[in-house]
């Protein structure tokens, strides 16, 4: 008879809910110095602050302040465009890119998503956000 902790072990797991993986990405973005506004339910809008330099004086620094408030990006889980999805089984997430650039120069919609990674690829969804919102260059290279 098989013990209770080898049943367990063959039993598969269910995937993680959409609403757990926005969590786990959260911390993890916050691990790497980025703050982070849920948006909505699955879109996170990440932005890393400017490092205003201390050897500028109080008036530069507010008016950097004023004109640059630091670099931010969209990123939203939704359906992985890219995997396959099994008809009747758990629908497969990816996060994206969801780069929004022209939209308001045109008044039209030329949303465009570009897939970051695997819903549950949190740190590599997450060091790709820092490497892309970083400004010294120092981020890892991806």
């Amino acid at each position: 008879m098989a013990s209770p902790q080898s049943q367990d072990a063959d039993v598969p797991q269910d995937p993680p809910t959409p609403a757990a993986l926005v969590k786990q990405l959260v911390e993890a973005a916050l691990k790497r110095g980025l703050t982070v506004k849920q948006v909505a339910t699955a879109i996170l809008l990440f932005s890393r602050p400017p490092d205003y330099s201390e050897a500028a004086g109080p008036e530069d620094q507010a008016l950097a302040r004023t004109f640059f408030a630091g670099l931010s990006q969209l990123v939203v889980l939704v359906k992985d465009r890219q995997a396959s999805q099994s008809e009747g089984g758990p629908v497969r997430l990816a996060w994206y890119w969801w780069w929004q650039g022209d939209r308001l120069a045109t008044s039209g919609r030329s949303d465009e998503m570009e897939r970051l990674a695997a819903a549950t690829d949190i740190d590599a969804a997450a060091d790709r956000i820092a490497y892309v919102l970083s400004l010294d260059g120092e981020a890892t290279t991806i």
